[in-house]
C-alpha cells in the first residue's frame, strides 16, 4: 500500500506526518508531496529536530505533487484548499481525502510554517494522535 501526505511547501506538515506514519504503518510505502514545494529543499528545522528528539524515521527533501503520484492508494491533504487544488488540476479523485475528513473528523490541520517549537510540537502531536487513527482504519479494510 502507498500513502502520500501532501501540504503546502513539503517541509513541515507533511514531512511530519511522513515520518510518524513510517514507523506505525511499516509495511506501507510512505511519501510526502507539496503543491508549491521546491524540489530538493530540505524541511523545516523544527520539523527536523522533532523528527529527530522522537527518533522517527527520516524523511525525504521537498517533492512537488505530480500525476504520478495519482497512483497511490491514498492521498491525505493537510486541507480542503490542498484537496481542492488536487481536483483542480487533476480532477476529481477517489483516492484523495483530508486527513482528518478520512476519519470521519472535521477542520484543517494548521500550518506552523513561521511558528516557534511550540508550535510545531502541537502540529506534531495532532498528526500523531490522527494517523494511529488512519492506521486503525486501513487495517479494518
Amino acid at each position: 500500500m502507498r500513502i502520500i501526505f501532501v501540504c503546502t511547501g513539503n517541509t513541515c506538515r507533511s514531512p511530519m506526518a511522513e515520518s510518524i506514519a513510517k514507523k506505525e504503518l511499516e509495511e506501507c510505502v510512505i511519501e510526502s508531496r507539496g503543491l508549491f514545494a521546491m524540489d530538493g529543499s530540505p524541511i523545516s528545522e523544527n520539523s527536523q529536530e522533532i523528527i529527530s528528539e522522537k527518533n522517527l524515521p527520516e524523511s525525504s527533501t521537498a517533492k512537488t505533487f505530480s500525476t504520478e503520484d495519482l497512483t497511490a492508494d491514498y492521498i491525505f491533504t493537510m486541507t480542503q484548499t490542498h484537496k481542492h487544488s488536487l481536483f483542480n488540476q487533476y480532477g476529481e479523485q477517489n483516492n484523495i481525502y483530508t486527513l482528518k475528513e478520512f476519519i470521519g473528523e472535521k477542520g484543517d490541520i494548521s500550518d506552523p510554517f513561521g511558528g516557534n517549537k511550540r508550535d510545531y510540537e502541537a502540529i506534531f502531536a495532532e498528526l500523531s494522535s490522527l494517523i494511529v487513527k488512519v492506521k486503525e482504519k486501513i487495517m479494518k479494510t
